[in-house]
């Protein structure tokens, strides 16, 4: 099992999220959880308010302990296999919603995942996207 995921590598990753969405305009918050969905960093640009943050918090979870993108858990969770077992009473932090990201090390392994919330659902996955790439790029 790989090394939990550092403090320094999930802050420069939130951190270039919000620089991103900063340079365009847009006020975000941005969380990255480690494997078990732990919050170890969570960054909110001024104006974000409690409901853009508790969602950047549940999408991070949700990529971490479901490993996949939110965007894909949205369709599995509407899906009429679910319908038995809808994901809220399964585990009530889950949020299938647009904005959850997985990291992921080169064999797929989970090491955490990164959540960004305040903007619609594209705009925050794209900024969660530039996390990631930043991530990995610092742990490469």
């Amino acid at each position: 099992m790989r090394e939990p995921l550092s403090y320094a590598v999930a802050r420069n990753a939130a951190d270039a999220a919000l620089e991103a969405a900063e340079a365009e305009g847009v006020r975000i918050c941005v969380v990255v959880v480690n494997r078990s969905g732990i919050t170890k960093v969570l960054l909110s640009d001024d104006g974000v308010g409690p409901i853009g943050v508790e969602t950047a918090r549940r999408k991070a979870y949700t990529a971490a302990v479901s490993g996949m993108p939110t965007s894909v858990f949205a369709g599995f969770a509407a899906s009429p296999a679910m319908a038995v077992a809808p994901v809220h009473l399964v585990d009530p932090q889950l949020l299938p919603v647009i904005g959850g990201l997985p990291i992921t090390v080169d064999d797929g392994e989970v090491i955490g995942a990164i959540g960004v919330g305040g903007a619609d659902g594209e705009t925050d996955e794209r900024f969660a996207a530039h996390a990631l790439e930043a991530l990995k790029a610092a742990l490469a």
